[in-house]
């Protein structure tokens, strides 16, 4: 027992350096790995810094409480509790996109495409779309005839983008390894925007930094409208993330909440466990309404269902 106080008190200052560290991604990957941890870690501390208090370690009560405050307050911007829906404006179609990691285990694969066509949305982001899944996912050509493939060099299966509407082919772009799937989209209305898909892969010591700084001179080439979505591998408030939406001049969308939890715990536990790394961007006449998880399809990540509409 005489070892937990300062057990305690170690793990408290561990927990700082930790999320400090993880503001300094811009400096190297490494640093940008802590951020993911950063929510969870915050949280911990708040708990941890009430706990002592009682205790009466006003130093090590204060600087959990203080360090835990702002780290929640750094990573709202991945939490429900930061969603900011918006009313449609009267008069304009409201349109939808579908972002889902598939999973390319998943055994619900005949549920999951019966939802999707459920849902009919006008764009389909998907990732993992492995080969076992080749016989289902067919299902879709009929009613999304245009589709960008970008395939991964495994049976992971990379990643696809579905859209009702024309893509222009003379302007595509896969990213390495299926990174990245960018197209121009021909609206109803008769505007072309950008839109695609991403899946990079986990943070640093994995490749997902590599394939990020490996894209960055094509998210440059954006156009002024644009909307994509995707399996990012990291938390919305990551470095990496903004890195993306920076250089592409994009919003993230606030507000998604978690969509990814470890194998080992079951989806019940999403919503205090869970990280939230798949993400959506948009600028220019693109307006996100709402974007929001759907229920569980046997997959380690939830869907994410973005309604939009596109001003004139």
């Amino acid at each position: 027992m005489k070892l937990l106080s300062p057990l305690i008190k170690l793990g408290i200052l561990g927990a700082c350096l930790g999320i400090g560290l993880g503001y300094l991604g811009n400096i190297h990957p490494f640093l940008d790995t802590f951020s993911h941890a950063r929510l969870h870690a915050s949280v911990g501390l708040l708990v941890i810094g009430l706990i002592v208090l009682f205790k009466k370690w006003i130093t090590f009560s204060g600087l959990a409480l203080v360090v835990g405050a702002i780290g929640v307050y750094t990573s709202l911007s991945g939490t429900v509790y930061s969603a900011r829906p918006l009313a449609p404006h009267p008069g304009k179609p409201v349109y939808s996109l579908l972002h889902f990691n598939l999973y390319w285990i998943n055994d619900q694969r005949e549920a999951v495409i019966d939802r999707i066509i459920e849902l009919d949305p006008d764009l389909i982001s998907i990732s993992e779309a492995a080969t076992r899944w080749e016989e289902e996912i067919k299902r879709l050509d009929a009613k999304w005839t245009y589709m960008l493939h970008c395939p991964e060099h495994d049976d992971h299966g990379g990643i696809r983008f579905y859209s009702k509407w024309p893509l222009k082919t003379d302007d595509q772009y896969c990213g390495p390894h299926g990174s990245l799937a960018k197209t121009q989209v021909i609206s109803p209305e008769g505007l072309e925007f950008t839109s695609g898909s991403v899946h990079l892969r986990w943070p640093w010591p994995a490749s997902g930094p590599k394939q990020l700084k490996a894209i960055m001179p094509e998210l440059e080439t954006i156009g002024r409208d644009a909307i994509f979505a995707g399996d990012f591998n990291a938390a919305t408030w990551s470095h990496a993330v903004n890195s993306f939406a920076r250089t592409s001049g994009m919003k993230i969308v606030k507000g998604i909440g978690p969509t990814f939890i470890i194998d080992q715990l079951p989806l019940d536990y999403m919503w205090w466990a869970g990280l939230p790394i798949d993400n959506v961007m948009h600028k220019g006449r693109i307006t996100i309404l709402s974007a929001k998880t759907l229920e569980d399809l046997g997959s380690d990540h939830l869907p994410v269902l973005v309604r939009f509409q596109i001003e004139e």
